[in-house]
C-alpha cells in the first residue's frame, strides 16, 4: 500500500502494517510486531551547509541527547537522488534502535525504529525507508 504524507513524500507499507499521524509525528508499525518506526519531519536551511553535513549534525545531536550508543559509525550514501544516513545501536535502557535521516532538497525525514531486541522486522523497516520518495523537484 502506497501512502502520501503532506503532499511531498510517498512511501510503501506492507499490507499488514499501519501508519498513524499525530502531532507532527508519523508512527508506522505491525500490530503483531516487536517495535515501531517513529518519523519526524523538518525543513533544512538552504545555503548554510551541505545537506549531508546538516543531517549528520541532526543525527549526532539525537544520539548525544538520548544516550544512544552506536554499534558502528553512521553510514551516509546517496540513493535515488536523496541523501540517506543510517546507523544502529542501543538506547540508554538497552533497547535496539535503528536511526535513518533521509533528505532531498530542503525536506528531511528523521526516523527511528526501537524494539526490545533486534529482529527480522528491521528488514521490513529498511524496505519502508527505502520506499520513501520525495515528490518535489530541487
Amino acid at each position: 500500500m502506497t501512502l502520501t504524507h503532506n503532499g511531498y513524500m510517498k512511501y510503501t507499507l506492507p499490507d499488514n502494517w499501519r501508519a498513524e499521524y499525530d502531532s507532527d509525528v508519523l508512527s508506522i508499525y505491525d500490530p503483531c510486531g516487536k517495535g515501531a518506526i517513529t518519523m519526524s519531519f523538518y525543513n533544512l536551511l538552504t545555503g548554510e551547509k551541505y545537506v549531508d553535513e546538516q543531517i549528520s549534525i541532526m543525527a549526532k545531536k539525537f544520539i548525544d541527547q538520548n544516550g544512544v550508543r552506536l554499534k558502528d559509525s553512521f553510514i551516509l550514501l546517496e540513493k535515488d537522488g536523496k541523501a540517506v544516513l543510517y546507523g544502529t545501536g542501543t538506547t540508554s535502557d538497552g533497547w535496539f534502535i535503528k536511526i535513518w535521516v533521509i533528505a532531498k532538497c530542503t525536506k528531511v525525514v528523521f526516523a527511528t525504529y526501537e524494539s526490545k531486541r533486534k529482529s527480522k522486522e528491521v528488514k521490513v523497516c529498511d524496505s519502508i525507508m527505502d520506499s520513501i520518495q520525495f515528490m518535489e523537484k530541487c
